[in-house]
């Protein structure tokens, strides 16, 4: 049986839940989107916002490893950008999005300044955040919205989703 993909908006807990659940995947984007050759000892954090040179191969090679991946998970986490949904739908991958209501958008911005990213990206994030609530809001695609300060952790535990422990945290 085939796993989930939820596309999710940033700072909803995906890397953490991935590094937590043996079952679960995060797929970071910006991993197959930009050629990061040089940048390997830079957190992938702190490369957000920052000039990088695009991959040729993007998006075709983000969505064929999403399709890979949910052969091999029960729950794939990818990017929610309106524009790279849009290519999800093309290619028939189907998808949950998960994203936050309104009102904790001051939470996020404290997530964005915890983990590392820096300035450009926090303020991209906030200032846009109207803009794709909306376009997420108008897609025709099953929504989780996050209460407050929920995590999809919270929500999937909370919504009886199995999610199976790592022994050791960060182990890949």
């Amino acid at each position: 049986m085939a796993g989930i993909v939820i596309a999710g908006f940033a700072g909803i807990g995906k890397t953490t839940l991935a590094n937590k659940y043996k079952n679960v995947i995060d797929l970071e984007s910006s991993l197959y989107k930009y050629d990061n050759s040089g940048l390997e000892n830079i957190p992938i954090e702190q490369r957000k916002e920052t000039i990088r040179k695009e991959n040729k191969d993007f998006p075709l090679n983000y969505i064929e490893e999403i399709q890979k991946q949910v052969e091999n998970y029960d729950i794939v986490l990818v990017f929610s950008y309106p524009p790279v949904l849009d290519i999800y739908d093309k290619y028939n991958i189907k998808y949950i999005l998960c994203y936050p209501e309104k009102e904790p958008i001051d939470y996020y911005r404290q997530r964005y300044t915890d983990r590392g990213n820096n300035q450009a990206y926090i303020s991209k994030m906030i200032d846009t955040y109207e803009e794709r609530k909306k376009e997420f809001d108008e897609r025709n695609a099953p929504k989780i919205i996050l209460k407050g300060n929920e995590t999809l952790e919270d929500y999937l535990i909370n919504n009886g989703y199995k999610l199976i422990k790592r022994r050791n945290m960060y182990a890949r």
